[in-house]
């Protein structure tokens, strides 16, 4: 069994674009965070600086370590989601499969399933019916 695996370029560099800004945000609010905590209890002094603090950004205003944190979450998921939902994954099966004629009921095999084809035995164009696959 062969796969193909197809990438969508737009999709595939706007959620590496996501998930840089996400990882970017949280770097920031961590860079932010870290020196006032680092002396004391690592994980319980970070989750409360990050629930006081504000931070001062120019054009937006002021905005909580949380909020920030909160919204780094979001484009590194949206990020990653959008990742994988940007490919799309084909299994393509190689082995033959065995067509039959609805007229006269005989069968051949055959590299893919067709449409329409020409009966090898009887001669009419017809449409075959998939008898097995992976002959």
């Amino acid at each position: 069994m062969r796969v193909i695996v197809r990438r969508k370029l737009s999709g595939h560099l706007f959620g590496i674009f996501l998930c840089l800004v996400g990882f970017a945000v949280l770097f920031m609010v961590l860079w932010k965070a870290w020196p006032n905590v680092s002396s004391s209890n690592a994980l319980s002094s970070l989750w409360s600086y990050i629930l006081t603090e504000q931070i001062d950004l120019a054009l937006i205003g002021t905005l909580k370590l949380a909020y920030l944190s909160i919204i780094g979450g979001i484009f590194l998921f949206l990020g990653i989601f959008v990742l994988a939902f940007s490919r799309q994954i084909l299994y393509l099966h190689g082995g033959s499969i065995r067509l039959q004629c609805p007229y006269c009921n005989n069968s051949w095999k055959a590299r893919r399933a067709m449409g329409w084809a020409e009966c090898p035995h009887c001669r009419k164009f017809i449409q075959p019916q998939v008898m097995k696959k992976g002959i």
